[in-house]
């Protein structure tokens, strides 16, 4: 298929192989957080910015020192934003795979891995499955309202 990268339909895509220039890279980093949470993304030497890989291995033979890493990135379900919880509101902002905000007055750190949120409010660790606008753990749940 010959099409424009920047048009072309990657909605079905469950895996992205790239070897792009970083500047190209981020030009298409919108259009890849787009594709559907647990979409793989990889890419030879080039990043994505501030994007961070959620993993980065050296490959080749030992010394290689041109077009050796790899990295892979995990579309990240998109959970920006306020859900009602039984705990109190959860206010989550999202800067890619990383989450921090707020439970109720408890600060929270975690990430999300594809459909996968894990995070920590005081003490105790949360995580489950964000399905639209729900996410189900094993003993908690939240709705999202805005």
């Amino acid at each position: 298929m010959q099409a424009d990268l920047f048009t072309a339909d990657l909605s079905k895509a469950t895996v992205v192989t790239m070897f792009l220039l970083q500047s190209i890279n981020l030009k298409l980093r919108p259009t890849l957080l787009e594709l559907k949470p647990g979409t793989r993304i990889v890419s030879n030497t080039f990043d994505m910015g501030e994007w961070t890989p959620d993993e980065k291995k050296v490959i080749g033979p030992a010394g290689c020192t041109n077009w050796c890493t790899a990295m892979l990135w995990i579309v990240p379900a998109r959970v920006q934003g306020t859900w009602s919880t039984p705990e109190g509101l959860l206010r989550i902002r999202q800067s890619f795979q990383n989450i921090a905000g707020t439970l109720g007055i408890l600060p929270i750190t975690g990430s999300v891995t594809a459909d996968r949120i894990t995070f920590t409010a005081g003490s105790t660790e949360f995580s489950g499955r964000v399905d639209g606008r729900v996410i189900r753990g094993s003993n908690w749940v939240a709705t999202r309202i805005e």
